[in-house]
């Protein structure tokens, strides 16, 4: 073979060898950027596996925050709460959760939504600065109630006490919401001599607009002096023991830790739970003892309590049997723990929505009271009316996140 011959072929080899590795450069380019694109596509899957299982988390301790929050707390039927907006029954403070692996702070909505027997409670969350990620969890929870009233138990009637109710005078006024309803109860007797008529005038009414309140022209015809008896007298604290499940003792410390000790009373719904006062006032109590400045349906400064937020109201032994007198208007109990000062005290001239309760005798009830029966229900209901703390909640077994 010739010179030039072999010079050609050498050219041709050149040649070939560039193409094949022009055709690798690029291969390993192509290669190289679907490397590339493919770690970005990873690092992208990883980073939002990470987010959504911090969103996760973040409404699993959302939820966990929500049901000790339930352990403790009354919880409305329906609340929503968020952070900036805390209504009745949320948390005072909803603090974000912040993820551990990328530092995304997450924020959680709470909704407690009450059953006829159980709180859904519903936990969601929400990135910070990707409102994208979101995640949710929930549970059921029971609430357990610190209980004031048993199940079964209802309002005592507008007169109770373990001894006798005897000289009403002057034409005081007890209106009852049915027919044959109990004006008056005794742990000794329902005789005549024992729960006697005397003076006082028993009439129907009806709450026809439901506000709680004896308006104009919600007076009905008059009934009769109806009267019976409560057992498991004579014995100590026998009246208290028959209409409530607490013990007296109890209810006197839970209105002790609530700061509800009071030597004036103050005026309106209570502030806070539960609805049990203790007065240490040996009376009489008038208006000048109601402090403070309130108005409503009903509701007055000289009122004590609400349509819809009755109090008990408990006169320890050594304060006797303070008269309530005229102008003030009491919704709820008023109990006297005295066994003796009642039977010669007598009672002033106040409105009572709901009941008097006496350990003992009482006597001389006089004109101008008003004892006006009024219905909250039964056990828990009237639990929750007089807002009883909650002891405790149990998580429902069977109730589980949403993934």
């Amino acid at each position: 073979m010739n010179m030039i011959g072999i010079g050609f072929m050498r050219r041709q080899q050149g040649a070939a060898t560039l193409i094949v590795v022009m055709v690798l450069s690029i291969v390993m380019g192509g290669v190289a950027l679907t490397t590339a694109r493919t770690g970005v596509m990873e690092q992208q899957i990883v980073g939002n596996d990470l987010r959504a299982r911090e969103a996760q988390e973040a409404a699993e301790a959302g939820l966990e925050y929500g049901l000790a929050w339930a352990k403790s707390n009354t919880i409305p039927n329906n609340v929503t709460c968020a952070a900036g907006s805390l209504p009745n029954g949320c948390p005072s403070a909803l603090p974000p959760v912040v993820g551990t692996s990328t530092g995304e702070s997450y924020n959680y909505l709470l909704t407690f939504t009450k059953g006829s027997d159980a709180i859904r409670v519903t936990s969601v969350s929400q990135g910070s600065n990707d409102a994208s990620i979101t995640a949710q969890s929930e549970a059921w929870v029971k609430q357990i109630r610190k209980s004031l009233f048993g199940s079964g138990m209802t309002m005592p009637p507008p007169l109770a006490a373990s001894g006798c109710i005897t000289g009403t005078k002057g034409g005081p006024t007890t209106y009852l919401l049915g027919v044959g309803n109990l004006v008056a109860a005794s742990g000794t007797s329902a005789s005549s001599t024992c729960l006697p008529q005397g003076h006082m005038n028993v009439n129907l009414w009806d709450d026809a607009n439901n506000n709680g309140v004896l308006d104009t022209g919600e007076t009905g015809v008059s009934d009769n002096y109806n009267v019976g008896t409560f057992p498991g007298c004579p014995g100590t604290e026998c009246a208290w023991n028959n209409y409530f499940e607490m013990s007296l003792s109890d209810a006197k410390q839970e209105a002790t830790d609530a700061g509800h000790v009071y030597t004036s009373i103050p005026c309106g719904p209570p502030n806070s739970a539960p609805s049990i006062y203790v007065v240490n006032n040996s009376g009489p109590i008038n208006s000048s003892d109601i402090t403070g400045s309130c108005s409503g349906v009903g509701i007055d400064n000289r009122t004590i309590g609400g349509p819809n937020n009755p109090v008990l109201l408990i006169i320890p032994s050594g304060y006797g049997c303070p008269k309530f007198n005229g102008s003030i208007r009491v919704y709820g109990v008023i109990y006297y723990e005295t066994a003796t000062d009642c039977a010669t005290n007598g009672f002033g001239g106040a409105e009572v929505y709901g009941a008097i309760l006496i350990e003992g005798d009482a006597d001389k009830f006089n004109a101008n009271t008003k004892f006006i029966e009024v219905d909250h229900g039964s056990g828990d209901a009237l639990n929750d009316i007089f807002q009883m703390s909650v002891d405790d909640a149990t998580r429902i077994p069977g109730t589980w996140k949403d993934f």
